[in-house]
């Protein structure tokens, strides 16, 4: 990434940042003036986890700018806005650094616990400090507080990466009637979330029937990222979550209980809007684990001819076709993973076992790259003499993410 495509970059996060923030704190608890849900929590830790570490410190200095300023306008005072800056921007930073240090190749589902308890405990952390500020400064209840700012933050991380990060995923080529069938599965979305949770409160079988209905939103949204991939359901999650917060906000819908107080609707339809945003992720896992996630080849080292197999076609597919020769491979890797793979194929053909995993960039064509992981290496026994077969799976399937672990 160049200096003057980062810069522009995070002019946007700027502006995304302090309109989230400017809607978050109008959702606010009246008597300790922390907002129920902080939007710009998720998409903070979405801005770090897409850039490269070179520039994380003027990104975070750009968010920090713009917490304050938001703070300010709300009429906080400038010690209280930059000690909520100071604790906002370090849990979201904490977050990004914790999921890239310590994300396994090709192993989403780890990388989205270690991305979930990471939200978690930081978020505690900087709810503690926050409540604690809050205390010092006024006549607040200190449990009530804490609780709120950690689910803001809890919430907040999780609606907002899962959207801008499903907004970055690499989508897969799709058919003009797999696209058609997104766009009706969203507007049925849309409808059947703004009928269910625009409804007053009735009597209880109402009420159970709409407790009911509110399942048909969530078993719809599901459906879209399988039916038309992930950048279209990121979107229509943003619909969704819009119009459930909204009427939520209003005291409308199923999550509207006589005796709730102010706000409490609100954390119900958060709880609502996690659970269906945790759903949008492990979808995306299983559609990343399914078997035709796999490209293999089958290598006669004494020839150099490459063969791939096409009964399992991804989206890598087209591109490695095009390679039949070692050397066409060899060309398109650094000199260090040419040595590492060139040092595998021969331990395979001297008779020796290749465990572990290799993470490599494949040059796809002079300005594109994309990060692979070769899972298996095996060597098979014929009269010729030993052939190797290979697996390889994407690492990274957004190539935003790739050139960003790359540049890092």
């Amino acid at each position: 990434m160049s200096p003057a495509k980062f810069y522009l970059q995070l002019l946007l996060w700027c502006v995304l940042y302090f309109s989230l923030g400017y809607i978050s704190l109008f959702l606010d608890d009246p008597l300790s003036r922390v907002s129920f849900v902080w939007f710009p929590a998720g998409l903070a830790v979405a801005a770090f986890l897409l850039t490269p570490r070179r520039f994380w410190l003027p990104l975070f200095l750009g968010l920090f700018i713009v917490r304050t300023l938001l703070d300010v306008t709300m009429r906080h005072s400038l010690e209280t806005s930059l000690v909520h800056s100071v604790i906002s921007l370090g849990n979201d930073f904490a977050i990004a650094w914790l999921v890239r240090r310590f994300r396994r190749p090709a192993d989403l589902l780890h990388n989205m616990l270690v991305w979930l308890s990471a939200t978690v405990v930081f978020s505690a952390i900087a709810a503690a400090a926050g409540a604690g500020w809050v205390l010092y400064r006024h006549n607040i209840v200190f449990i009530q507080t804490l609780w709120i700012w950690w689910s803001a933050n809890v919430v907040g991380t999780i609606l907002l990466t899962t959207i801008v990060m499903g907004l970055f995923w690499k989508s897969e080529v799709l058919a003009l009637r797999r696209c058609i069938a997104g766009c009706g599965l969203w507007l049925l979305l849309c409808i059947s979330a703004a009928y269910v949770f625009s409804q007053p409160f009735g009597d209880a079988h109402g009420e159970a029937l709409l407790f009911s209905l509110a399942c048909i939103p969530v078993m719809v949204m599901i459906a879209i990222p399988i039916v038309s991939g992930n950048r279209l359901g990121a979107l229509a999650f943003l619909s969704f979550s819009v119009i459930v917060i909204y009427f939520s906000w209003h005291r409308l819908g199923p999550l509207f209980i006589p005796g709730l107080q102010s706000g409490e609707p609100l954390l119900l339809a958060q709880c609502y809007l996690s659970g269906t945003a945790l759903l949008l992720n492990f979808v995306y896992v299983l559609k990343r684990n399914v078997p035709g996630m796999v490209s293999s080849y089958y290598l006669i080292p004494q020839t150099g001819r490459l063969t791939w197999d096409q009964t399992s076609v991804t989206s890598l597919t087209p591109h490695v076709l095009k390679i039949n020769h070692v050397d066409e491979l060899l060309e398109r890797l650094s000199p260090e993973d040419q040595k590492r793979m060139r040092t595998r194929w021969e331990t395979i053909v001297h008779g020796g076992t290749v465990k572990d995993t290799f993470p490599f960039l494949l040059r796809l064509s002079p300005t594109t790259k994309v990060q692979l992981l070769e899972t298996r290496l095996i060597g098979l026994a014929q009269p010729e003499g030993v052939v190797i077969i290979g697996s390889w799976s994407p690492e990274i399937h957004n190539r935003a993410i790739a050139r960003a672990a790359r540049e890092a």
